[in-house]
């Protein structure tokens, strides 16, 4: 085994996406997604650093119940008298193999039908290039080596699967028993059973093109041990993990060729593994269901976007467009999808999607209450939010303004809206209930947490936000007076309930929540008292349509937040100036909890923040300038953690170092939505 290598650099005169040290270049992360809720994901230079990458990541129940397959590979090139391999993994604080010091190049494309990354090594006058590719709409990660030389020579190529099988929460250890059957034919094709019940099966179907020939599957199985990933060693984690490989595969190349592996997941036996194989690579050819209207329209923002719109498994049988909160670990939740639904689909024209998840969420609706998120095993719902259901109003509002569609709004969306402000107003789940002589929401106790500020651990809640959270009331207000302004044709009456409320909002809000020492809202109204925190959740007073505020208040209210909150990657969650502030999201479970919502950066934020700006500013010519340099760096972002994508968080202390998911759906949709607000001409809601 090496002795590391840990503080080496990149080869002299490699890519951008390869600069920097070794430690450097393991911060960077790549992610390509199936469309179910599965992914290939690893590092720039292919050494897992998390219990969450793998080169086949199957989702069973999709999107949800994902489990690593595949995790990775071992290559190893016989050239003349020796042996060059080019993977990287690291073993209780070193590194074996050094594969990165051959790489010269990395490459990605989120673009469907054939989204990949791309290695390219130099090994003398042989250049490899690995390029890794994604079925979209199937479990099926293909691995190819286009191997050139520049005289022709005899060399061997050798592949080593290396196998986890297991849920990618937790991590494998070797068992007493073998944990699989193992499978070979005639094709050196291999086929993996899981011995444990947990009905997994992994099959690997290779080819060779040009110069060179497969000579054998070598069945001499075995364990590799300890490997090490230090994203979950910092994150106070289990982090360790053995392996299981079958053996390997051996070619014979005598000159340029290219080598093929494709590996299947949840199939019933290689032959299966094969038809699934072709369909998946002619879908690809042709296009497949992701060449549809919305997504030709490529750019960097909307290649993200798609990575977050999946597909839906219903124990029902049904099948239906959700959007995933966030990879790795995230599922579809009610909050996040409502928020990002305006800007992953509605600005990317993918506009039957968008009806699909709408209607989605609306059929499971319960007590008035959109789902906080459906349970993993695909059969249950939790409805523990007081503003997953305000958001669907306001998204379900911003698919009738793009779309025009009447049809889904009257028979499904506008009862399912009605049923929200029925609910809140007679009462509902959680203590969610409208106050009789303000007009104003209250929800939850000091157990719960209700809004987007949710951490908690044990009877801990770092965010008490009982009682009337400021959010809450704008989104109220918003939610009635958008069905004030729909039903004014069609139900008078209604319409006229509904603007009475709203007129009682305002007039309580203003009265309730102005803070006139700090000229800005207070944070949440709790039965003890106003809580003076300065947090970024007042800017939703300002930046949805209908404002509860003057304009000169949100004026101040949006000062306030730019001097305290803003950040060049988003807003913090906590004012520095609060003794209650975290500068820094690390540490295990309890001291991340702790400073997720105390300080630390939320990308997300960035877009209402830019809305609340130009609302609050006429949509003028400075403030569009403005606005367009605060999002530039999250724009540059795109290639600086999940290459391709926005982080879900950053330290609240520079230089706001990226943490959390690499790649978080409202991250993306808020800055997709805060570009088109940019460049809008008329100021609108629904874009």
């Amino acid at each position: 085994m090496s002795d590391g290598g840990t503080d080496r650099a990149c080869p002299q005169g490699c890519c951008a996406a390869l600069s920097g040290s070794f430690e450097q270049l393991l911060e960077r992360e790549w992610l390509i997604t199936n469309g179910l809720g599965g992914y290939a994901s690893s590092t720039v230079i292919g050494c897992p650093t998390r219990r969450y990458h793998g080169l086949l990541v199957s989702a069973r129940r999709p999107p949800v119940a994902r489990f690593v397959l595949l995790s990775g590979v071992l290559e190893r090139l016989h050239v003349d008298s020796r042996q060059v391999e080019l993977a990287n993994f690291e073993f209780n604080g070193k590194t074996h193999p050094q594969g990165y010091v051959h790489l010269k190049d990395f490459d990605y494309e989120l673009g469907q039908p054939r989204p990949y990354v791309q290695f390219v090594y130099q090994i003398d006058d042989i250049e490899v290039r690995k390029r890794v590719t994604m079925a979209h709409g199937h479990d099926l990660v293909t691995i190819d080596y286009d191997v050139a030389m520049d005289r022709p020579r005899t060399i061997e190529f050798d592949l080593l699967p290396l196998v986890a099988a297991r849920d990618f929460h937790s991590l494998r250890r070797k068992t007493a028993i073998d944990p699989f059957q193992t499978e070979i034919d005639s094709q050196c094709g291999l086929w993996l059973t899981d011995r444990l019940d947990l009905e997994l099966s992994l099959a690997a179907l290779p080819a060779v093109e040009g110069a060179g020939e497969l000579l054998q599957f070598d069945t001499a199985s075995e364990w590799w041990f300890n490997f090490r990933y230090r994203a979950e060693a910092e994150r106070g984690m289990d982090f360790g993990e053995d392996l299981f490989t079958p053996g390997w595969w051996r070619c014979r190349l005598r000159g340029s060729a290219r080598l093929s592996w494709s590996f299947v997941g949840g199939s019933t036996s290689l032959a299966d593994a094969r038809a699934r194989t072709e369909v998946a690579r002619a879908e690809q050819i042709n296009g497949g269901e992701s060449s549809a209207k919305g997504y030709l329209l490529l750019n960097e923002l909307y290649q993200a976007a798609d990575q977050f719109v999946v597909r839906r498994h219903m124990p029902t049988g049904k099948s239906s467009t959700t959007i995933l909160a966030g990879y790795h670990w995230f599922g579809d939740w009610g909050r996040d999808t409502c928020i990002a639904l305006p800007g992953l689909l509605l600005s990317t024209g993918r506009h039957e999607q968008a009806r699909q998840v709408l209607s989605t969420f609306a059929e499971a609706q319960s007590d008035g209450l959109i789902p906080n998120r459906f349970t993993d095993d695909g059969v249950g719902c939790d409805y523990n939010s007081v503003d997953a259901s305000l958001w669907f109003v306001h998204a379900a509002d911003a698919y009738l303004e793009t779309t025009g569609d009447r049809a889904t709004w009257d028979e499904l969306l506008l009862p399912a809206c009605m049923q929200v402000v029925d609910a809140y107003a007679a009462g509902t789940r959680y203590g969610i209930q409208v106050d009789g002589d303000d007009g104003l929401v209250t929800c939850g106790d000091p157990t719960t947490q209700l809004t987007w500020m949710d951490a908690k651990q044990g009877d801990i809640t770092f965010t008490p936000r009982y009682g009337k959270p400021v959010e809450i009331q704008a989104l109220w207000y918003h939610a009635l007076c958008i069905l004030a302004r729909r039903l004014h044709e069609a139900d008078l009456g209604t319409s006229a309930r509904c603007e009475q409320m709203a007129a009682k909002v305002r007039r309580g809000f203003a009265q309730a929540f102005w803070n006139p020492d700090a000229h800005c809202l207070y944070d949440c109204l709790r039965p003890e008292g106003a809580d003076l925190a300065i947090r970024p959740n007042q800017v939703f007073a300002v930046s949805l349509a209908d404002s509860p505020l003057p304009q000169p208040k949100q004026q101040q209210v949006v000062d306030c937040v730019r001097e305290h909150l803003l950040t060049p990657v988003g807003l913090r969650s906590l004012s520095p100036s609060d003794p209650a502030y975290h500068g820094r999201y690390a540490g295990d479970a309890y001291q991340r909890d702790a400073a997720y919502h105390q300080g630390t950066v939320w990308a997300w934020l960035m877009g209402s923040f830019v809305e609340a700006h130009l609302r609050a500013y006429g949509f003028s010519t400075q403030a569009r300038e403005q606005a367009r340099e605060w999002i530039r760096p999250l724009c540059e972002h795109l290639t600086e953690a999940g290459y391709g994508s926005i982080s879900e968080i950053f330290d609240g202390d520079a230089p706001h170092t990226p943490r959390g998911c690499i790649a978080q759906a409202w991250s993306v949709s808020e800055l997709v939505r805060a570009y088109h607000l940019i460049q809008a001409r008329i100021p609108s809601s629904a874009t």
